[in-house]
């Protein structure tokens, strides 16, 4: 990511005014709905397994592919949650806590 979700879309548009196709590549799981919204987006480079992204280990919700196309999730935001048990086996720990889980209220 080129500083987040808004610099992306700055780019986005930027390359966009000058007829230029964007095609972010790595993240897939961010990446695929950036694409999904974003007109002269056209690709998104997918990792069907945790070898290259390992990313992946952290999270409780893959991206489904069907018919060599993405399939975004229907559930709010970016359709995944994180896998506390997988951060806490991967996550820093400097005797502090590293992830702390909100509560909704």
């Amino acid at each position: 990511m080129c500083g987040g979700v808004s610099e992306w879309r700055k780019i986005a548009a930027t390359a966009s005014s000058y007829g230029v196709t964007v095609c972010p590549h790595w993240f897939h799981d961010l990446h695929a709905h950036l694409v999904a919204a974003t007109t002269n987006a056209r690709y998104v480079e997918f990792f069907p397994d945790d070898q290259v992204l390992n990313f992946r280990r952290l999270i409780d919700t893959q991206l489904k592919m069907k018919d060599g196309m993405l399939i975004l999730p229907k559930t709010p935001g970016l359709g995944f949650g994180f896998d506390e048990k997988a951060v806490a086996r991967y996550g820093l720990n400097d005797g502090k806590l590293v992830w702390k889980v909100l509560k909704a209220k």
